[in-house]
């Protein structure tokens, strides 16, 4: 209609043919091999030929002619990849062929230490690594430390039984290079006399002053003092303190995790270089890592108010925080949800404080997990309360 072309009688042909694709086997049983599930010859030989595949005579082996539009076709494993496409390969069922390996103890202290250490730099605490080795001035302090046969440098003559030489060459370093605020920990192991038994501890150095923000202690910058110490083994878990002495501490306790002495802290008497309060800390991270569980039960959201009341008081110089609450989780109000320290005067400081007491103020939160507390019950309760501190810790009560 447009050139007025005629259509010739025969298909016209540059040059020789190309040759036809070689024929392909396929075994039935290299099928069911491959793929991990049986598929009915019946079934593979229907999916080929309708890809305009021809079969041979085989029954077993059977040769595929593979039309010339199908050169991609040239092995085995391609006839079963067109096959197992049509079946659908969504019909090989999943298999896992991993191994599980249970939580071993090595597993559980590698992820314990891990997460002390990334809340401890939450609290701007910094990681140390010390030498296992001490010098030999640090040996006569300890009781027997294992001294090497042949040892490199005086520096390095004995296996350390404590991190805190360590750490108090490390802050003196940084005192000598100018650093205002020292807080450094480290995670390692000491070696006990006289077989020289490994034990994981964890110790800590502050030293210097830190800007705060609002506190119980109310200034904006101030020396690092036991509380924070204090503060910063609190991450760790849930210790109780004692109070002890020893002659190179001017304050001193022993912590208790559990019914267990695991270490100690307090603030050093006497340093080489430091001008401020230098206090340190060690525990042993063996017995936490075995009983700590990481997991934390779920605690739904109170549907109803809080209602807060203060508490002042006046008590003794000896009466420590530890013993308060202890007097006010002994009134077993079950309504009494919190307790928290906001205020503390040491000393008088002209302020209306009786000599040799101290004050403290604290905020008590009441809550009813069913109904919404009302003005008098809370009262019941803050008094009752106020007349166990009374009886309890002798406090002197401020209205």
């Amino acid at each position: 209609e447009v050139a007025g072309a005629t259509s010739a009688p025969t298909v016209a042909v540059a040059g020789e043919l190309p040759p036809d694709p070689p024929d392909v086997s396929l075994r039935y049983e290299g099928l069911d091999q491959l793929l991990g599930i049986h598929i009915e010859p019946a079934t593979a030989d229907g999916i080929l030929t309708r890809f305009g595949l021809t079969k041979s005579d085989s029954a077993s082996h059977p040769r595929w002619k593979i039309p010339s539009y199908r050169r991609d076709l040239q092995r085995e494993v391609d006839l079963i990849e067109e096959i197992i496409r049509a079946h659908g390969i969504e019909k090989i069922p999943s298999a896992d062929r991993s191994r599980f390996t249970p939580l071993s103890e090595a597993d559980r202290n590698f992820d314990f230490e891990t997460k002390l250490r990334r809340d401890l730099i939450a609290l701007g605490l910094t990681e140390a690594r010390t030498s296992s080795l001490i010098a030999r001035s640090e040996v006569a302090k300890t009781n027997g430390a294992i001294e090497l046969r042949n040892p490199l440098s005086e520096d390095h003559v004995a296996l350390r039984t404590s991190l805190i030489a360590g750490l108090l060459g490390a802050v003196a370093r940084n005192i000598r290079a100018g650093a205002e605020r020292i807080a450094l920990f480290e995670i390692g192991n000491t070696f006990a006399p006289p077989t020289g038994q490994q034990q994981r501890k964890l110790a800590i150095a502050l030293c210097g002053q830190v800007t705060s923000g609002t506190d119980w202690r109310g200034a904006k910058k101030r020396q690092l003092d036991f509380f924070d110490l204090k503060g910063a083994l609190n991450a760790v878990g849930a210790f109780e303190f004692r109070r002890s002495s020893q002659p190179s501490f001017v304050l001193m306790a022993e912590i208790f995790y559990q019914t267990d002495r695991i270490g100690y802290g307090g603030q050093l008497s006497a340093t080489t270089s430091a001008t401020a309060p230098v206090l340190v800390a060690e525990i042993d991270l063996a017995r936490i890592a075995q009983t700590k569980e990481d997991a934390k039960p779920f605690k739904e959201i109170d549907r109803y108010p809080e209602v807060t009341r203060d508490i002042a008081m006046f008590v003794g110089p000896k009466v420590t925080h530890a013993e308060i609450l202890a007097a006010i989780a002994s009134a077993n109000e079950p309504l009494l949800e919190k307790v928290e320290l906001f205020d503390l005067f040491m000393e008088n400081d002209g302020k209306g404080m009786p000599e040799m007491k101290k004050s403290l103020a604290y905020s008590l939160t009441y809550r009813d997990k069913n109904r919404t507390l009302t003005s008098e019950e809370v009262s019941a309760v803050h008094a009752r309360i106020r007349e166990r501190l009374r009886n309890d810790v002798g406090a002197e009560l401020r209205e």
